[in-house]
Parts: C-alpha cells; structure tokens; sequence
C-alpha cells in the first residue's frame, strides 16, 4: 500500500502548490501587477485546475485512507478491457480502477476479482479468476 501512500501525497501536494499559484495570482491581480491585461484570468483559471484536481484526484483518495487503514475493501469481479499506456489503470467492465504498475502483469482479456477502494478505486488486489471448469481439473488432480 505504500503506492497508495505515496500517489495521495503527491496530488496532495500538487494541490498545495496549485493553492499557492491561485493565491499569488490573486495578490498580484488585487495589485494590478500585470503588465498584459489577459493575467487577470489567471486567477479565474488556476481556480479551475485547482478544482479539478481536487475534485478528481486529492479528495477521493483522502476519503479512501480510512478504507485503507481499516483494510475494508470492495470487491468485483470481471473482464479487462484495457490496460493503461503506463500499466497504472486498468478498465475491468467499464469501470477504471488505478493499479501500482509494479505489481501487476496482467493482459487485456483476463479474468479477475479486484479489491478496491470506493472513492478512488485504487486497486489494493488483482487475482486472475479461475473458470468453474479449471477449479474441478485442479481439485481432481489433486486427489
């Protein structure tokens, strides 16, 4: 879980500085610093940014620290549709659910029961599924 960790602080942190640009711009436009008159929606614009990245990335994570602290997971089942470009998502039946991409090797078109934080839907496990008919091969070759 320490990917968790980690990717919550770095958005926290990219909120902070987005913060921090807004309250600059402020100062500067309530002084009438800027030289090019399009500056004064600077403000207006980091805004946004800052709300978006809020509003997507920093405020489901901290909702989901105390699902991770409690190891109080969802769980679902189904399909890999797509695998993303840096293997740090993967979309199973429509849903997107952020992996750590060392940790998992799986493929498009794998069957698998993932865990998962509700807000972020940051995948705490992925397990390949095994069909009914593999399960009565691997328990009559055991006996």
């Amino acid at each position: 879980m320490s990917y968790f960790w980690t990717n919550l602080a770095a958005h926290l942190l990219v909120s902070f500085l987005l913060l921090l640009l807004l309250l600059w711009a402020v100062k500067n436009t309530q002084q009438n610093r800027w030289k090019k008159g399009f500056l004064y929606l600077l403000p207006f614009v980091v805004m946004v940014i800052l709300l978006v990245q809020l509003s997507l990335y920093s405020i489901p994570r901290i909702l989901d620290t105390t699902t991770v602290l409690r190891s109080t997971y969802r769980m679902s089942s189904g399909t890999i549709e797509k695998v993303g470009q840096f293997g740090d998502k993967v979309v199973i039946d429509g849903v997107t659910y952020y992996v750590n991409p060392f940790s998992f090797e799986l493929e498009k078109g794998d069957e698998v029961i993932v865990k998962y934080t509700p807000y972020a839907h940051y995948a705490y496990s992925l397990e390949l599924e095994v069909p009914e008919d593999e399960k009565e091969e691997i328990l009559s070759s055991e006996k």
